[in-house]
């Protein structure tokens, strides 16, 4: 989905939970962070030292006990809620995994670092991962610029790569590999689902403008939403559009050029952090009033949480994955364990990194065996119960296929943040590109 973030100069540093015998067993090798800060690196240092001390047995399982997965989100900056509530997901599922005896016999051990969401970053964590950690699988990333980048390692060292929040179409479509699955949804399921729920529920919109990062994320899901919404509406007209750069501290003449321009609505997919400051510098203008947006991954709970009683009601928003949908067994399930461990209510990208765990091990368990082929042969067309509902890796692309949802937001008083009501579910046949357009974009796959 995003674009790396370069350089960033504050990194909240630190280790994270220590899991319980037969939990996860969760590796902090690079860049360890989390959300507390603190001295993580130096109670590391300590805690094996006295552990030394008082004679205890390694707690590191060899290789051959284990299976590893080589994880890479950004903990620091920008991107930071994004990753690091991926990182809980996938830990949730190592957990839950490993307390029943993990697969084949082996445990699986999470190694995890801080990508800073920077391309050169992530290729060299992989590099290292594989050469010298020797893990079986590379797993994570959220950038779509980053995911390109670690699924061409993928595809020259023939280890398996699980993407997980990073949602360009490129990564299953044109830049398609045999060794790369994604456990998220893409651009086009997002962007089409936009446009229909506007077009069917707000078919007097017309006037459309955007507002999107400077980046193949943004200009690509604005393109995905003018060809659907003129699909779905021909009298839409597309009257201007503003790209700023990531991570801006200033959005007043972008805020201007919007009231100007007057647009019945106002598509959006500024994202983060990104979009936390917009909404809070735009607001004093009253634009959330003056028309209706559109706001892609606009339902996440990040952002609300981030807003509280700031957030605009009546944003059409879309999200992945909600606390609360699908209103399922399993669902419930998820976000009860994720409460349990984490206090906090779970993330589509924490949905992510735990579906993405999970369909590794059950790949495992179903070829019973660790060899790449076998792996790759069960990962395709592998369908999973998952928080979000059942979901499928399509065999011929490895693109995750699964309900989307849009909704608006509300208030509820059972929240203290905003929530997603008025829901759609788009069934993922409908939103996102058929296998045919899939083989056509691999003509020039090579």
């Amino acid at each position: 989905m995003f674009q790396p973030e370069e350089g960033n100069r504050h990194r909240r540093r630190g280790g994270h939970r220590a899991a319980a015998a037969g939990e996860a067993r969760v590796v902090d090798r690079i860049h360890t962070t989390d959300r507390k800060g603190g001295n993580g690196m130096k109670r590391t240092a300590v805690l094996a030292i006295l552990a030394l001390l008082a004679g205890a047995p390694a707690t590191v399982a060899t290789a051959a006990d284990t299976i590893k997965l080589g994880g890479m989100l950004p903990l620091s900056g920008r991107a930071s809620d994004l990753g690091i509530t991926c990182k809980q997901g996938a830990e949730l599922a190592v957990k839950e995994i490993n307390a029943k005896g993990g697969v084949l016999g082996k445990k699986f051990e999470l190694l995890m670092a801080d990508s800073k969401a920077n391309v050169q970053e992530l290729v060299s964590l992989s590099k290292r991962y594989i050469q010298k950690d020797q893990v079986n699988f590379l797993f994570g990333v959220v950038s779509s610029a980053g995911s390109l980048a670690v699924a061409e390692v993928a595809k020259q060292e023939k280890v398996i790569f699980m993407d997980t929040v990073g949602s360009t179409d490129t990564l299953t479509k044109e830049k398609w590999n045999r060794y790369t699955f994604r456990a998220g949804t893409c651009n086009s399921q997002e962007a089409n689902s936009l446009a229909l729920y506007t077009a069917k529920k707000y078919p007097k919109l017309t006037k459309f403008y955007n507002i999107g990062p400077d980046y193949e994320y943004g200009r690509t899901m604005w393109d995905l939403f003018k060809a659907k919404t003129k699909e779905a509406n021909p009298k839409a007209e597309f009257i201007g559009e503003q790209w700023p750069k990531l991570f801006i501290p200033d959005y007043t003449s972008y805020i201007n050029a919007i009231l100007q321009a007057k647009p019945d609505a106002v598509y959006c997919s500024l994202w983060g952090g990104d979009l936390v400051a917009f909404i809070k510098q735009a607001k004093p203008y009253g634009v959330f009033d003056k028309m209706k947006w559109i706001i892609a991954t606009g339902g996440d709970i990040t952002v609300s949480k981030a807003l509280g009683k700031e957030m605009p009601t009546g944003l059409i928003v879309d999200q992945r994955y909600y606390f609360h949908w699908p209103n399922s067994k399993r669902n419930q399930e998820f976000v009860k364990a994720y409460q349990a461990d984490f206090k906090d209510y779970p993330s589509a990208w924490a949905a992510e990194g735990y579906d993405g765990v999970y369909f590794l091990a059950e790949a495992i368990r179903k070829a019973g065996s660790l060899d790449t082929d076998k792996v790759i042969a069960a990962l395709e067309g592998l369908t999973i119960d998952a928080p979000r509902g059942k979901s499928t890796l399509r065999k011929e692309d490895h693109q995750l296929s699964s309900d989307f949802m849009v909704g608006e937001t509300v208030f509820d008083k059972a929240y203290p943040f905003a929530i997603v009501g008025k829901t759609e579910v788009f069934p993922a046949d409908k939103v996102l590109y058929s296998i045919d357009e899939w083989k056509k974009a691999q003509a020039g796959n090579k």
